[in-house]
């Protein structure tokens, strides 16, 4: 009984050590997703870039600074329906990702520390990033109902709503006529919004 358990173990471990393996050598994942769903992304600390694209995928790409990092990558786009979730765990330093997906999505971003920047995204939006940079290519402000940037420690930036502000406890809030929400809320750091 013992051997037969010793050894179920042993098969398990290897089976494990395997699939990591596996997991660790591969930079990329590609998902098909319908546009104008919600995506929900679930980052830690690193440098992200996100863009709009016509396909209809969420593809995934990441790099380290050095290769053994690779392997403490860990990251997952699960589909259902019209929501996507995107989870990406990776090292703390020199972890960059890339993430194309459709170009119209509502995107729901919870980011640990790092920078981030969203182009060609048409949308609403919801961005929570505790330390770091985040710069938003909104395009035509027109575009929006609800805009509220705050940031408690840093810069905030908004020229397509004709607001520039530093300090502490700097936020803005503005409605316009169109379809879509904007909320970006940073602890410390730098705001962007970029027409």
């Amino acid at each position: 009984m013992r051997k037969s358990l010793g050894t179920a173990l042993i098969v398990a471990a290897v089976v494990v050590a395997a699939h990591a393996q596996t997991a660790g050598d591969s930079n990329r994942i590609d998902r098909p997703f319908r546009s104008g769903g919600v995506i929900h992304l679930n980052l830690s600390a690193g440098a992200y870039r996100i863009v709009g694209d016509e396909a209809e995928r969420i593809v995934v790409g990441w790099h380290t600074r050095r290769p053994e990092d690779m392997r403490r990558v860990r990251s997952n786009v699960e589909t259902r329906g019209k929501e996507a979730f995107v989870r990406i765990d990776g090292p703390s330093n020199g972890f960059e990702v890339d993430i194309r997906l459709p170009a119209r999505s509502d995107l729901d971003l919870d980011l640990s520390a790092g920078d981030l920047r969203i182009r060609e995204v048409v949308g609403s939006k919801t961005v929570d990033v505790w330390a770091g940079e985040i710069t938003i290519d909104v395009g035509d402000s027109s575009a929006y109902r609800n805009v509220e940037a705050r940031v408690r420690f840093g810069e905030l930036d908004a020229r397509p709503f004709n607001v520039t502000k530093g300090g502490i406890f700097r936020s803005f809030k503005w409605e316009g006529r169109g379809g879509y929400d904007l909320r970006a809320r940073l602890f410390a750091g730098e705001i962007r919004l970029l027409r």
